[in-house]
């Protein structure tokens, strides 16, 4: 009776069990159809001509690709804590199975048969009256001995059972604790890509030409810096300077290859470019844009001073900044050096001693004109857009 209420209980449970499973994993499978779908899309227009419009539509593309991959790992996680349920169900039954059996073999079978289990076959024969009644002991000790097997024999199967239950449950509950840290992961990102098109709507005023010229002054910009790095331009050998000596001052306003007054500052050693911020001493410093919605700072950590007077703003970051990651400025490579400008001076000074270049090549239209030191650590400095 106890079995087969234990059965049933099994076979009435399953149903809903098995059909919210079932409804979970059709939505996952969904989900990731059209996760597939959208992600084709967007390769599709990756590489299409960019435009202010088509930036925002992909944009908009990523923001919903992000949202159905949050809302397909908290499917699989509904369907896994279904499953955990499901899984703790069948082990609490086990568990009280268990205690059950556990308590016939402790208080019933075992006894029982430790009291006969020493009873000598002959010792039956001669104490019987009758053959009939050797007989019926004898067969009762069998009966008795072949029930404790049984219910040895179901104790450890429903021991293998539970153990393989609760290793399981502990793998899903696993699996859902990293969809969980990934589902994190997802709505962080998501985030970050609805403040990316607040700020691609700021920076750009929402107008396609602004955002044109500042795209095709960035990559401009990178291809003429690539020219100078070859030897392209005009270059000029002026004098040996000191650290703090004046080699220039930005250029008020646009001028070729920039939109507005910063200098671009930039430090190659061995003829790679380095981040700056490993050299330069740390300061105060203020942003250009919103850090809440561009989260991107500088630390510097370095002995060097800086190229301009403090206070100074920072206007890009070195790397893979917002202008290079979502905007493209630089056609997806990173931005070599940082953008930097002064609430005080327009002057820029050499950041060490060394021996100073001026030089200027053809970019956007106009001539670019910039600053070389070689100096003596035998770094080079570059200090683009100064007269």
């Amino acid at each position: 009776m106890r079995n087969f209420l234990f059965s049933l209980l099994i076979l009435l449970s399953a149903p809903l069990i098995i059909l919210a499973q079932d409804s979970s994993t059709d939505r996952a499978s969904e989900l990731e159809n059209q996760i597939k779908e959208l992600e084709k899309k967007l390769a599709e227009v990756r590489d299409r001509e960019k435009t202010l419009s088509s930036q925002i539509s992909y944009m908009d593309n990523q923001i919903k690709l992000t949202t159905l991959k949050i809302s397909e790992k908290e499917t699989k996680i509904k369907t896994l804590e279904i499953e955990i349920a499901s899984l703790s169900a069948q082990i609490e039954r086990l568990e009280s199975s268990l205690t059950s059996l556990s308590e016939i073999l402790v208080k019933k079978v075992i006894p029982e048969t430790y009291k006969r289990g020493d009873i000598k076959i002959f010792y039956l024969l001669f104490s019987s009256t009758r053959f009939a009644d050797f007989l019926s002991r004898a067969k009762y000790i069998r009966a008795v001995q072949a029930y404790e097997k049984r219910l040895m024999y179901q104790t450890q199967e429903q021991k293998d059972k539970l153990s393989n239950l609760k290793e399981d449950r502990e793998k899903k509950k696993s699996e859902a604790e990293a969809l969980k840290k990934n589902l994190e992961g997802q709505k962080v990102i998501l985030a970050q890509q609805k403040r990316d098109k607040e700020v691609l709507l700021e920076v750009t005023r929402n107008d396609e030409k602004r955002y044109q010229e500042m795209l095709e002054a960035a990559r401009a910009e990178r291809q003429a810096f690539l020219s100078i790095l070859a030897g392209g331009g005009v270059v000029v050998k002026l004098r040996d300077i000191k650290e703090g000596e004046v080699v220039g001052a930005m250029i008020e306003g646009r001028s070729p290859c920039s939109t507005g007054t910063h200098l671009h500052f930039e430090v190659q050693k061995d003829q790679q470019p380095v981040n700056p911020v490993d050299y330069l001493k740390p300061i105060s410093l203020s942003y250009d844009y919103n850090t809440d919605n561009i989260p991107e700072f500088l630390s510097p950590k370095g002995s060097w001073n800086w190229p301009v007077a403090e206070p100074v703003i920072v206007e890009q970051v070195f790397g893979m900044s917002y202008w290079a990651r979502v905007l493209k400025y630089y056609g997806g490579a990173p931005h070599t050096g940082v953008d930097l400008n002064s609430k005080t001076s327009n002057l820029v000074r050499g950041v060490q001693d060394g021996t100073l270049y001026r030089g200027s090549i053809s970019c956007g239209g106009g001539s670019l004109q910039f600053a070389r030191v070689d100096q003596k650590d035998g770094i080079q400095t570059y200090y683009l857009h100064i007269l």
